[in-house]
């Protein structure tokens, strides 16, 4: 049975306790167990989203390892396969998870394109660019230059005399390093890590795997 099948079969008949998974440097729990976190112990932010393989969408809530004493203060000790289970003295309404779960929006996943993809707005060519006072056309007469006065002081205080001596040379191009595949590899991550539509809890989870990456490649 694979993991979500797991965890719906259990909560399904779950009615007196709430059952928390190991995952990274969190626990998280799920439908039923989520509900009684959100509704009787803190107001933590719920996520949704549909599991296709199950068949059917699923609720979560997450906090770090850490601050488990703080949530469940006599939390027992985790299980072999590393789950807590806390003991309910009242029993979990089913009709009133059902209601919670159906009140909260559907996360959706957002499609990932390739490394380093970007949508640029095309511009309009160079002759339907609208004009500008801070602009000149290629096709434009360059402005007169209005001469110095005899005794060489600029006639505007926004204008200097011409510098006679030559300009400096540009610098030779350095060539640029080469490319570093493990660095591009993190770039990517970043990249494709859709912040806009992440949980606290997804963007702390995303902070440690990048970490690890750094740790690793650099």
């Amino acid at each position: 049975m694979r993991f979500f099948e797991e965890i719906a079969e259990r909560e399904d008949r779950n009615l007196y306790q709430i059952v928390l998974y190991p995952e990274g440097l969190f626990y998280k729990a799920y439908e039923r167990s989520a509900f009684a976190c959100v509704s009787r112990v803190a107001p933590f932010q719920p996520s949704k989203k549909r599991i296709k393989y199950c068949g059917r969408e699923m609720v979560s809530v997450g906090f770090p390892m850490s601050v488990l004493s703080k949530y469940f203060p006599s939390a027992p000790r985790p299980l072999p396969d590393g789950r807590v289970t806390i003991a309910l003295t009242d029993r979990i309404d089913p009709v009133a998870c059902e209601d919670w779960k159906a009140s909260l929006p559907l996360k959706q996943r957002q499609p990932r394109g390739g490394a380093g993809r970007r949508d640029y707005v095309a511009l309009p060519p160079v002759d339907e660019r609208p004009a500008s006072p801070f602009m000149r056309s290629e096709t434009s007469a360059a402005p007169a230059v209005a001469a110095a006065p005899s005794d060489g002081r600029p006639s505007s205080p926004f204008m200097r005399p011409l510098d006679p001596r030559p300009e400096t040379p540009a610098p030779a191009s350095v060539p640029a390093p080469a490319a570093n595949p493990k660095a591009e590899r993190v770039i990517r991550l970043i990249r494709e890590f859709r912040l806009e539509a992440a949980t606290p809890v997804e963007c702390v989870l995303f902070v440690a795997d990048l970490k690890k990456e750094l740790d690793g490649y650099l």
